[in-house]
């Protein structure tokens, strides 16, 4: 997935819509005909407008599609927008695309097909503790397996606080070579920022990959390259635009 459900939710109420329902998926909902699905819409939700995707279906096997929805509209009362297949050159933008360059670490064509940087957020876990030792304490965020994470690297990224504020980050996605982790990991510096985080949810805005992920000699090395990493980050963070709380594209 591109972002949990909830993540998902939190963003589309950012565009201004006031409420987000939902059905969990199962068998029996699966065993729904199209037609009661629509039925569904109607009676249940009041559905005055239904906007969908060109290649949208719906109902057992799949049996639903656009131009049912068409059909069914001016019958049972309720309007009905497509939206078109979008593309981006030759190619249509989709999520599985998206997710490959996310995965490859290429967050800034991703950002040009989502319309947005990615993001990520998570649950501050309590980690080793390394980073405060070398002086660079670091937010580490639970990993959902489920969620794609851009490939190993260091990032400049972009950490919105559960409070709203957003603050320079620079963010490591990897396994620590450097002591020989073999757990991923995603773990933020917070720039000016001092405080207990632990159990709090943080939004990361994954702006450029600046490195990769390296294995260092000494601790001292690593140190170096962190505060590098930093310098770098408030060098860079001047090409971005920032509107609210968070960055966002040209």
């Amino acid at each position: 997935m591109l972002c949990s459900f909830h993540h998902k939710a939190k963003l589309i109420r950012e565009f201004g819509i006031d409420e987000v329902a939902w059905a969990h998926f199962s068998y029996e909902v699966a065993q729904v005909e199209a037609e009661a699905f629509v039925e569904l819409l109607v009676k249940r939700l009041k559905a005055a407008h239904v906007v969908c995707g060109f290649n949208f279906r719906f109902g057992h096997r799949g049996r639903g599609n656009v131009a049912m929805l068409q059909e069914l509209g001016p019958k049972l009362g309720f309007g009905v927008t497509v939206v078109p297949e979008v593309v981006n050159g030759e190619q249509a933008i989709s999520s599985t695309r998206i997710r490959a360059l996310i995965a490859n670490g290429e967050v800034g064509e991703a950002a040009k097909l989502l319309g947005r940087y990615p993001s990520y957020y998570g649950t501050v876990v309590k980690g080793m503790g390394r980073g405060k030792l070398l002086g660079f304490p670091t937010a580490n965020l639970e990993v959902d397996p489920r969620i794609v994470l851009p490939g190993e690297g260091v990032y400049l990224t972009w950490a919105i606080l559960s409070g709203g504020k957003g603050y320079l980050s620079v963010t490591s996605v990897g396994k620590n070579p450097t002591f020989a982790g073999d757990k991923q990991t995603m773990e933020a510096y917070i720039l000016d920022y001092s405080g207990d985080l632990y159990n709090q949810g943080i939004e990361l805005q994954f702006l450029a990959k600046t490195r990769t992920i390296e294995r260092f000699s000494s601790t001292t090395a690593l140190k170096e390259q962190i505060a590098t990493d930093v310098v770098a980050a408030k060098e860079l963070i001047g090409r971005f635009r920032l509107q609210g709380n968070r960055i966002v594209l040209e």
